[in-house]
């Protein structure tokens, strides 16, 4: 429409009379109003509103994208463990002597570069340790810091696998909870810090169970280009399984147990397809992998084991098989004897580092099937199976040190628990927190790994305040070390061309007294066929020997000079009374040589007297664990015991107050020895009452007592003790 009913009128005035009044009429009311409205609101003014300044609103902080932080600070937090575990696996590291198992790959690969001797023997046990060994004795010599250095590598390098192995199964805030909790294990720190066969185990059983996952665990593809894609199987990896398996057997022959590992994994998975009635329940690889298994039952069950003993018996030794086909009639033996022995052992390495983690791990176990079923299962095969086997089938040799395969995996369930943990207080309870919240959840498993670490423990060991006995507890390690460094360092300086050397444990007198020609000093040996103790034959053929009680009275007539070192083996069934006596009576025994008595240093020189009146030697007080003697039982002839007064008359030295020393008599009466007058050796002689005794064999102990606050000469020596009549 047009304002003028023309195109292109340009709006001119050409409206019709009677239009324009009626508009001019509206605009003049609208004047009117307007005026009106003016007037009034200047009479009466309306206040002005107040304006109340609002607070602002703060801005919704997102919550972290906790994939992100991970990827961002887990290497460098990877990185950090692995220089604080490789320092707490190498401080002080030759402080203490080489425990005797540790000569097994020493010797070896000593003798082994210098031409004298083979590097294959009939316990290969942990070969491939003695050919890692070979370049670094090479390179810098067969010395105690370089027989454990390797074991500090694969420590370190266990620390890295556990974080992949975290990240593989679960996510890399798993596998950093894990790697810092073997980090601060003083069980994997004890055994990266000696030279045995256990922490380069460790490191290639976990790197076989990253490969066999690697290989493995992928997702199937249906439509794959071949089999391998198919069934989700990396043919890569596949292959490198064998050079993993064959490195992780020749590390330990206790690699075996990760068959059964695969096998209930697989079972474990398989049985749950079934049960749930998946579409491929029986058409994939977990239930073919699981059917091959079960050939495994040959090896537990009763009396079928019986039939693979005559084909292994080509390729392994009978202690070999013994390990990996367990004999139905001595587990029945055992069984009545002692039935939980094993299960307490291993569960003890469980429980007792690093103390608290161990519930966070148990509960790892089953609430790690609520983030991811296969990586629950594979947990679950490869800490419950070998320690249910090892604690009830392959019970022997039931120490803490078989179990060190299966102590990372009980890690990475604690982590796998504790992400569980995160995930549901992220989730439930701080959803409303602030961030500040959220990370004290995320760092709570690492100050709760931290609070289980037993540090006093840890910092006596690292600092080798203690360098004899059980230097950790029994849980973690069963067997003692001993000084013999200070012990050999006295015999090398007093001794002259030509002495015979007679030792305990000749691996150690060898190796610290750098002397091939050492002579065992035991006339017992433990027969694995009889199972029982069995005295040594004779060996009158040999110039000197000391594997009978002739034997050693022999050599000692013979030889001009001569030393004995003997550790703890010399109280010990390994000794025969009468041997152990006749060195008491006829050897020179020499307390300054061990400033810890862990090893007792005897001499006997033909130009010179025998020592006078030394029928015992007990020294106490010197190391921590040394307080209490072994039972010595004496006997008192009739005519001393009725005589009307009894005297102990004893010769020793050290003891500096009437409260230091005690003698104890049949278990239930006791009296102190009489403080020493002097450094040397004194005669004492103390009244007993007859009551306190019988007629022929007494027991006898002897005790340092701890409570003593001042002890300048820290223990005492006790040659001599005997009854007579007055």
């Amino acid at each position: 429409m047009y304002l003028c009913g023309k195109k292109n009128c340009y709006g001119k005035n050409i409206l019709p009379s009677s239009l324009r009044a009626y508009l001019y009429s509206r605009q003049k009311t609208k004047y009117f109003f307007a005026m009106a409205k003016s007037k009034a609101q200047h009479r009466n003014p309306t206040p002005p509103v107040k304006q109340i300044p609002r607070k602002p609103v703060a801005a919704v902080v997102p919550p972290p994208d906790w994939h992100a932080v991970a990827d961002r600070y887990a290497k460098p937090a990877l990185l950090a463990l692995l220089v604080i575990g490789f320092i707490l696996r190498i401080i002080n590291l030759d402080e203490l002597s080489l425990w005797i198992d540790e000569f097994v790959h020493v010797l070896r690969a000593r003798d082994f570069n210098a031409g004298t001797g083979p590097l294959l023997t009939d316990d290969n046990n942990g070969i491939l340790l003695t050919v890692v060994l070979l370049p670094f004795f090479k390179l810098f010599g067969a010395t105690a810091f370089w027989a454990r250095f390797p074991s500090v590598l694969f420590g370190v390098g266990a620390i890295y696998l556990m974080y992949r192995l975290g990240e593989r199964l679960f996510n890399r805030y798993v596998g950093l909870v894990a790697a810092f909790a073997g980090t601060f294990s003083l069980y994997l720190i004890f055994w990266s810090r000696v030279g045995r066969n256990y922490s380069i185990f460790v490191f290639f059983f976990l790197l076989l169970g990253l490969v066999f996952l690697k290989a493995f665990e992928n997702k199937s593809d249906p439509e794959g280009a071949n089999f391998w894609q198919k069934n989700g199987i990396s043919l890569k990896y596949s292959l490198l399984l064998i050079p993993a398996l064959a490195a992780s057997l020749l590390s330990h022959q206790l690699t075996f147990f990760f068959a059964f590992s695969v096998g209930s994994y697989a079972l474990i998975i398989a049985i749950t397809k079934i049960i749930r009635k998946e579409e491929d329940r029986f058409r994939n690889k977990y239930f073919w992998l699981g059917i091959s298994s079960l050939p495994l039952l040959l090896l537990i069950l009763p009396g079928a084991n019986d039939i693979l003993r005559g084909p292994l018996s080509a390729l392994l030794s009978k202690q070999q098989i013994d390990w990996i086909l367990p004999q139905s009639a001595r587990l029945s033996e055992l069984w009545a004897k002692q039935p939980w022995e094993a299960f307490g052992i291993y569960h003890g390495v469980l429980r007792y580092d690093p103390t608290l983690l161990y519930f966070p791990a148990v509960a790892g176990l089953l609430l790690a099937f609520r983030l991811r079923f296969h990586s629950a299962a594979w947990i679950m095969g490869s800490v419950l199976t070998p320690f249910l086997l090892m604690s009830f089938l392959f019970r022997e040799p039931g120490l803490p040190r078989y179990f060190v395969f299966v102590f990372p995996w009980f890690l990475i369930s604690a982590a796998a628990f504790f992400y569980w943990f995160f995930k549901y207080m992220n989730g439930k309870l701080v959803q409303a927190s602030s961030n500040t919240s959220r990370y004290a959840v995320l760092v709570f498993p690492f100050l709760f790994v931290l609070a289980s670490v037993r540090w006093s423990e840890m910092k006596r060991f690292l600092l080798a305040e203690q360098k004899e006995g059980h230097v950790v507890n029994e849980n973690i390690a069963e067997y003692n070390f001993t000084n013999w460094k200070n012990a050999c360092d006295f015999v090398n300086k007093q001794r002259q061309p030509g002495d015979v050397i007679l030792s305990t444990v000749t691996t150690a007198a060898s190796y610290y007294l750098n002397e091939e020609n050492v002579l065992w000093f035991r006339q017992r040996q433990y027969d694995t066929k009889l199972k029982r103790y069995v005295s040594n034959p004779p060996e009158p053929q040999q110039k000197y020997s000391a594997a009978t009680y002739e034997d050693l009275r022999r050599t000692v007539a013979s030889a001009p000079r001569g030393w004995l070192l003997a550790d703890y083996y010399f109280d010990n069934v390994f000794i025969d009374d009468d041997a152990r006596m006749f060195v008491y009576k006829v050897l020179q025994y020499y307390p300054e040589a061990s400033p810890d008595g862990s090893v007792k240093v005897f001499g006997w020189d033909s130009s010179k007297p025998p020592p006078q009146q030394q029928n015992l030697v007990v020294q106490l007080g010197k190391a921590a664990d040394k307080i209490i003697s072994g039972n010595y039982n004496l006997d008192i002839p009739a005519q001393v015991y009725n005589a009307p007064v009894i005297e102990m008359r004893m010769r020793y030295m050290g003891v500096n107050s009437n409260r230091e020393a005690l003698v104890i008599f049949n278990d239930d009466n006791a009296v102190y020895l009489p403080a020493n007058k002097g450094k040397g050796i004194e005669d004492q002689t103390v009244v007993l009452q007859k009551k306190w005794l019988r007629p022929g064999s007494n027991k006898i102990q002897i005790l340092y007592e701890e409570a003593v606050q001042s002890d300048p000469d820290k223990g005492f020596t006790v040659f001599y003790l005997g009854f007579a009549g007055k």
